[in-house]
């Protein structure tokens, strides 16, 4: 009778020896088990966010500014007129990249008309809508921004940095007098 190799012998005694194989395939299969578990667990247990999504705010002063751009180009000079519609055309476009980026975050469709009707205020022209408002407004919100940047990853730091930046252009080049517009 052939002796058995000593060097799988641990002093187990006569039961039945673990291979290296099945020892990685069960392991393998332990792993897969605590990642189906941990993904459901995840999945079902968050429910609904407490806290509104932080660029439901940037949102809100996107359309804010683009409504106050609007009014103070109906009451200002005829050399502003342009430069301020820029800015509320460009803010517009924020607030449409914001609320597609909401959108996918919470695993909705895209609304088909992402643009707010105007506001009576934007419509009305009142005295508040000024050039130097929209240039207030708009360092608040590049302000906003890029206060918040860095607390999120990826498309969304990307998003609100490029934001503070078009904020930041608008109201300290083309909404100055001599502002350059292309």
């Amino acid at each position: 009778m052939p002796r058995p190799d000593p060097r799988h012998d641990l002093g187990r005694g006569s039961g039945p020896m673990l291979s290296r194989r099945s020892a990685l395939t069960s392991g393998g299969r332990g792993l897969l088990a605590l990642a189906l578990v941990g993904t459901a667990t995840a999945a079902c247990g968050a429910g609904a966010p407490d806290e509104p999504d932080p660029l439901e705010a940037v949102l809100a002063a996107a359309r804010a500014d683009s409504e106050l751009a609007t009014a103070a180009a109906r009451a200002a000079a005829p050399t502003m007129v342009p430069a301020l519609l820029v800015v509320a055309a460009e803010r517009a476009r924020h607030a449409t990249a914001l609320v597609e980026e909401l959108a996918r975050a919470a695993g909705t469709p895209t609304p088909t008309s992402v643009a707010e009707t105007t506001s009576a205020s934007a419509q009305a022209a009142p005295e508040s809508a000024t050039r130097a408002a929209v240039i207030s407004a708009l360092r608040r919100s590049a302000d906003d921004a890029a206060k918040l940047a860095p607390t999120m990853s990826g498309y969304r730091a990307g998003l609100l940095g490029s934001i503070a930046a078009a904020c930041t252009a608008s109201a300290t080049v083309a909404l100055q007098p001599g502002g350059r517009l292309r």
